[in-house]
């Protein structure tokens, strides 16, 4: 039972600390920030003028899922454009299987002159979502062709 207790205090250890975080280099000229829901995605550029602003990666190791981590990227790459007064991106770089968890157990026995002692160890990683794309701001306001996250197998 103590082993249950052990991974739920590291579950909650996970969820508590697993972040999100974004990055940009600016190409263009920003403009005021925006709220992120203004922010569309666009899985190719859209019809309508648009100014580049800059290039945008987020990534993400929140969610229980692999799809939950990409969601969150998603989001992520959205609040950064936002930031920037963007109010689309065009996803440049979905990885298929990006993000995913890795487990490890490992055991081990130790000798010596007080006896033979012996534990077991386990552990798990979150390996993070990441997503690239360009911000930019479509002159004209209207937004087609957007898309939502991709669904990860």
């Amino acid at each position: 039972m103590t082993g249950l207790k052990g991974l739920g205090l590291s579950v909650l250890v996970v969820v508590l600390t697993a972040c999100a975080s974004g990055s940009h280099v600016l190409t263009g000229t920003p403009r005021d920030a925006i709220e992120p829901s203004q922010v569309k995605v666009y899985s190719q550029a859209p019809s309508q003028a648009y100014d580049t602003i800059a290039s945008v990666q987020a990534s993400s190791s929140q969610g229980v899922s692999q799809q939950g981590r990409m969601d969150s990227a998603v989001e992520e790459l959205k609040i950064e454009a936002a930031k920037l007064g963007a109010n689309g991106v065009i996803i440049s770089h979905y990885p298929n299987n990006s993000g995913g968890v890795s487990t490890q157990i490992s055991t081990g026995i130790f000798g010596g002159s007080r006896g033979i002692s012996t534990g077991v160890g386990t552990g798990f990683t979150i390996n993070p979502a990441t997503v690239k794309g360009t911000a930019i701001y479509v002159r004209d306001g209207s937004h087609s062709s957007t898309i939502q996250a991709p669904q990860v197998q």
